[in-house]
């Protein structure tokens, strides 16, 4: 029996290899045709002659032209082309092959759009080669993209999957026949941008950065006068930075200015402006380095997200190195030889970047942001002062004596008089004390107690003028508390005189007694 199971497995084996092979040797004739010469070459050119690349589509143009031993895009006032781009373009249609020769006729060519541009509607790519004087040497037509779907059939969306390109149909001009080829060529773009050398300036460790803005000068037509906006400077390549001529209430964000150490460090840019022109406003900026280098800047108005920027370099280096007070001299040969390999390169690195100079470059807005900042973007937010009372205003505390209670403010317990001082000495008048508020009566009120007055002494007038030392009065509780009775101003006392009762309050009138004369008794209250 497991003989039996293993010979089915060992079948069923051989089956799924069999259909495996045959699927990969379908797969592999789809790209060739019987008895087509599958495998020759496109076309033949010399390929050291080539000196001009015409490249054509519907909608645009491009030529890269050789002059000297360097590449040039002719679109863009003969700025560098990328020689790897150029080169790898020659070489791709050098060795390009077929894989399948397709028989049409040329009512069909349309359908592959294999037409020149300018000849109808489905008109292709056309590359074309020329020599140094000129000469044609070579014409191709690129046309319409071979797709094959993806195994899951729809894209990431949901939406149904175009594929990608496994191949495309070319011909040659001069001839009909149609080849299908490997490669999509995708990189045969007449877009000059795309061609240009991308190589551009790195501005490493800043020592200060100065930048200056435009303001209006407030003419009939309004020149454009450059006003310094902020500059700032650091100690090393790795202190802070610090603002020039900070105000005392100026002080730098670290946050904010963290970027401005590798502004312009690894940047490229995505195209080259034909002309020097910058549209106004106009930034300018000017960066100095530790290794000796300048680089200003002059920042145009920006073009959608791309900001034109023109560049000059300069470079102030030291001639000679100053040995270190301590310096050994084991040590001043490997110095000296480091000091001079960095004087080299600063030299080479300079002369390449004087190549960028003469021409606006369009760098992403995200490079130069830091260097558009106005001064206040820099700076670390104030904090909030608390609010002033008016001037002159002092606020009361809520129940204060004497003053009524806001509506709306629970009422405060009324605080007990405070025992006048003896006096140590006669004074000429004596302030009575403030009086307590009068409990008002809300019924017919009990006779009121006599007040017994002191007996004044005849011997002696300094003590005739004691004051009576009022009564304390009984803790008021909030709800019944009255308005305080404003008292009278007392007249000049005398020694002589008694001191006036306080009078009660409106609302419960009561008789005040008599105050007796100096030499007699005083009568008992309530007697007639």
């Amino acid at each position: 029996m497991k003989g039996k199971t293993l010979g089915i497995l060992l079948l069923v084996v051989v089956v799924l290899g069999g259909a495996w092979i045959f699927s990969f040797k379908s797969n592999r004739n789809s790209w060739s045709q019987s008895g087509t010469g599958g495998g020759s070459k496109v076309v033949e050119f010399p390929l050291n002659d080539v000196a001009r690349i015409n490249i054509k589509s519907p909608t645009s143009e491009l030529n890269l032209v050789k002059k000297g031993e360097i590449w040039t895009v002719q679109e863009r006032a003969d700025y560098p082309a990328s020689f790897e781009q150029v080169s790898g373009l020659l070489r791709k249609l050098w060795e390009l092959k077929t894989v399948q020769e397709v028989k049409v006729g040329p009512s069909q060519f349309a359908r592959l759009e294999l037409v020149e541009p300018g000849k109808g509607d489905a008109a292709g790519t056309l590359v074309q080669l020329f020599g140094a004087d000129g000469k044609p040497l070579q014409a191709l037509l690129l046309g319409k993209k071979q797709m094959r779907k993806g195994e899951g059939g729809d894209d990431q969306f949901g939406g149904m999957s175009a594929g990608f390109a496994t191949g495309r149909y070319v011909k040659p001009t001069a001839g009909a026949t149609v080849s299908l080829v490997s490669d999509p060529l995708d990189d045969v773009d007449p877009k000059p941008e795309r061609w240009l050398a991308k190589d551009f300036i790195k501005v490493e460790s800043p020592k200060s950065i100065a930048v200056a803005g435009a303001v209006d000068a407030g003419d009939q037509k309004p020149a454009i006068v450059p006003t310094p906006k902020w500059t700032v400077t650091r100690e090393n390549a790795t202190a802070e930075w610090k603002l020039a001529d900070a105000k005392p209430d100026e002080k730098l964000d670290t946050g904010k200015v963290s970027g401005l150490g590798n502004v312009l460090s690894s940047a490229g840019f995505n195209d080259v402006q034909a002309d020097a022109k910058l549209d106004e406003p106009i930034t300018t900026a000017t960066i100095e380095t530790f290794d000796g280098f300048q680089y200003d800047l002059k920042i145009g108005k920006a073009k959608d997200d791309n900001q034109p920027v023109l560049v000059t370099v300069s470079g102030n280096f030291p001639k000679e190195r100053t040995p270190a007070a301590d310096e050994k001299p084991e040590d001043k040969k490997r110095l000296d030889d480091e000091f001079t390999a960095k004087q080299k390169a600063n030299e080479e690195k300079l002369a390449k970047e004087k190549t960028f100079e003469g021409r606006a470059y369009l760098v992403s807005k995200f490079s130069v942001e830091p260097l558009l900042k106005d001064r206040a973007a820099l700076l670390a937010e104030k904090p909030l002062e608390p609010v002033k009372p008016p001037e002159g205003s002092t606020p009361a505390a809520p129940g204060t004596p004497g003053e009524p209670p806001k509506p709306g403010t629970p009422p405060a317990a009324t605080p007990a008089p405070a025992k006048p001082a003896t006096p140590a000495k006669p004074v000429p008048a004596v302030k009575p004390a403030t009086p307590a508020p009068v409990k008002p009566v809300l019924a017919s009120p009990p006779p009121p107690k006599a007040v017994e007055l002191p007996k004044p002494e005849s011997a002696k007038p300094v003590d005739a003028a004691k004051p009576v030392e009022p009564a304390k009065p009984e803790s008021a509780k909030p709800a019944d508390a009255a308005k305080p009775v404003e008292p009278a101003k007392p007249e000049s006392a005398k020694p002589a005189d008694a001191v006036k009762p306080v009078e009660p309050a409106a609302s419960a009138p009561v008789k005040a007694p008599q105050p007796a004369k100096p030499t007699e008794p005083a009568a008992p209250a309530g007697k007639p």
